[in-house]
């Protein structure tokens, strides 16, 4: 069931959505931007059924044909986008399963509402050949995609859609919902909810997972001795932590680094445990304090931020691993006098 009030955040986006079907004044095309798991596919189908309504009242009622079609995933006038391949869409898909489509006037609702998932894999000539579409749509069609990148969309293709961006959801909110929802207790709530950044889906995922202790646990073993290790070693972790699933892993280990220190930071401003992510480590969060001045912890958040613009770029996973090591290791050497 697509259902606005289900979300767990995103007011401003339900709020605009629910206001442009109530309106009835709609654009011919929208861009919903997020990470991955940020719930871009759950909005993009409570819009297109709040944008299929039939009430006369505030939409999507839930109750009329048009709504129950969305529900049991059968509507006639909403199409979501299928692609030959799984890592890309390409210009036969967007002309098959849009371009030759969108001509064809609706089954029965006012409206034919396109969905295009993960737009961000549409190859330069399908966006291309959507942007024809863009260009002259017909009255009655709406186009709703999502994307993890609006930088991998045509600038031409964007100027001709309305952007919708997902804004993190509040941490107080994600912790509620884990902990009355899903039942986790509070200290386990924390953590997933400090990962997550805003992000319940991947909340949802941390919590059911059992690699990320594994990961956990590996990070801290890692960070707890790192000033110790001879900098060819840190050579043969950052080729470990790069061998499989590269970036993926690299950016995994960015955020357990962000957090272990974000919490040493902490205590060394405060001298209190409360808030603490790590709190089962707290003899070496506050090892760690001591050691570390207030200029090492800012260049280690620097590092962070550097290493995640050198991902971006596509940089080499490796290189970017070596390079964020090298500099927290470094960042535990106290200023001279």
């Amino acid at each position: 069931m697509y259902d606005f009030d289900s979300l767990i955040g995103e007011e401003h986006l339900k709020s605009k959505m629910k206001a442009v079907a109530n309106s009835g004044k709609h654009s011919h095309a929208y861009l919903i931007v997020g990470e991955k798991r940020s719930g871009k596919t759950t909005l993009a189908n409570c819009f297109a059924k709040a944008l299929q309504c039939e009430s006369e009242g505030n939409k999507p009622c839930g109750m009329c044909l048009s709504c129950m079609q969305m529900d049991a995933g059968n509507h006639p006038d909403v199409i979501t986008l299928q692609s030959e391949k799984e890592d890309s869409i390409g210009i036969r898909d967007i002309r098959e399963g849009l371009n030759n489509d969108i001509v064809i006037k609706p089954y029965r609702s006012e409206k034919k509402v396109y969905i295009i998932d993960d737009a961000q894999k549409m190859t330069r000539q399908a966006q291309n050949a959507l942007l024809k579409t863009l260009e002259e749509p017909p009255s009655y069609a709406v186009i709703i995609m999502t994307t993890t990148s609006a930088e991998a969309m045509l600038q031409t293709v964007l100027s001709r859609t309305i952007v919708l961006p997902v804004r993190p959801v509040p941490d107080e909110q994600i912790r509620r919902y884990l902990m009355h929802k899903a039942e986790i207790p509070d200290y386990r709530a924390d953590v997933f909810t400090a990962f997550a950044r805003g992000n319940l889906g991947k909340a949802m995922d941390l919590a059911t997972s059992s690699e990320f202790e594994e990961s956990k646990e590996k990070a801290v073993a890692l960070l707890k001795g790192i000033e110790e290790k001879p900098y060819p070693t840190l050579y043969v972790t950052a080729a470990e932590l790069t061998e499989k699933k590269k970036s993926e892993n690299l950016t995994e280990l960015m955020d357990f680094i962000r957090i272990w220190y974000r919490d040493a930071l902490v205590y060394k401003s405060t001298l209190r445990e409360e808030g603490l992510i790590f709190r089962e480590e707290i003899q070496y969060i506050k090892k760690v304090s001591k050691e570390i001045s207030y200029e090492g912890f800012e260049d280690i958040f620097k590092a962070l931020k550097k290493s995640q613009a050198m991902l971006r770029s596509n940089v080499n996973a490796e290189t970017v691993a070596d390079l964020l090591l090298i500099a927290v290791k470094d960042c535990r050497k106290e200023p001279e006098d």
